[in-house]
């Protein structure tokens, strides 16, 4: 069986040993799904799990957020860290909790979880010069971006040892590697553990689409230039690791978000400057409960 019909048929099977997320983050899910969704839902939801609801008031304290006042109900985090932010998060620490302890994998999992709060930090500043409307929608799927190569170093690592050593030695990105070697990049592979878990398409499709945007349904074409574009710039800034040997984006990719290099630069530094707040952060998310 090749390579990529394996990794297929564990994220298709029903009956596979990929982890299952715990009824609180499928209720965030569809929460996330559900425009009606109100605060006083979402903070029901949360409040189920003791062990969610402290790490995320403890966030909203946290320097990352700066607030004067102590925040001290999951009702007023959900207000400070902001609605749609909340529930990316708390995905995030749920299937990243799931992988941290696992031995020999080929990726820093702590590493590529502060580079994904670094595309994510970067994807605001980038949807607020260019695009605002989307900026409370950008968080959750930049946090999230690179989840396919969780399941690649999880279930995949002498393989996905040989992808990341070909891409080292031929100084490609990692996603062309992944083409190559697997015929199948960790941006569809996010997309297809995405679907099984049912999240929503405005989660989906900027993650499915982040190396190839203009190949994105135009409604969500800008959340996957915005996202190219913070990878770009969170590798530049050096601030975790996605595991590519090089930092790449695509051709035009500023003019194309609308986004000239002094700005570029200003969020690069922007960055470097959050790093103690970021570093706070991925602690807050990741301690043990």
């Amino acid at each position: 069986m090749e390579i990529k019909e394996r990794i297929l048929e564990i994220v298709q099977k029903r009956e596979s040993d990929l982890p299952t997320l715990p009824d609180v983050v499928d209720n965030l899910i569809r929460a996330a799904s559900d425009e009606n969704t109100t605060t006083e839902d979402l903070a029901k939801i949360i409040s189920h799990d003791l062990g969610m609801t402290n790490k995320l008031i403890k966030l909203a304290n946290s320097v990352y957020y700066a607030q004067r006042n102590k925040v001290d109900t999951i009702k007023r985090a959900i207000s400070v860290i902001g609605f749609d932010e909340i529930i990316g998060i708390a995905l995030g620490m749920e299937i990243l909790s799931s992988v941290l302890d696992t031995s020999g994998l080929s990726l820093d999992m702590k590493a590529l979880w502060i580079h994904g709060i670094g595309v994510a930090t970067a994807s605001k500043q980038l949807a607020k010069k260019t695009n605002p409307g989307i900026t409370g929608k950008i968080f959750v799927p930049a946090l999230l971006h690179d989840m396919g190569k969780v399941i690649f170093s999880v279930y995949f690592k002498r393989e996905y040892n040989e992808v990341r050593q070909y891409a080292l030695e031929n100084r490609r990105p990692l996603y062309f590697s992944e083409n190559i070697l697997f015929k199948l990049d960790h941006a569809a592979l996010s997309a297809l553990l995405m679907t099984r878990w049912n999240f929503p398409a405005s989660i989906i499709l900027p993650c499915r689409f982040h190396h190839a945007p203009e190949s994105a349904p135009i409604q969500y074409r800008h959340q996957a230039l915005i996202i190219n574009l913070a990878d770009y710039l969170t590798q530049k800034a050096q601030m975790g690791h996605s595991g590519n040997p090089i930092p790449v984006t695509i051709k035009n990719a500023p003019k194309k978000i609308g986004i000239n290099e002094s700005a570029m630069i200003q969020i690069i530094e922007s960055l470097k400057a959050k790093e103690p707040q970021i570093k706070e952060f991925f602690k807050i998310t990741t301690a043990v409960r």
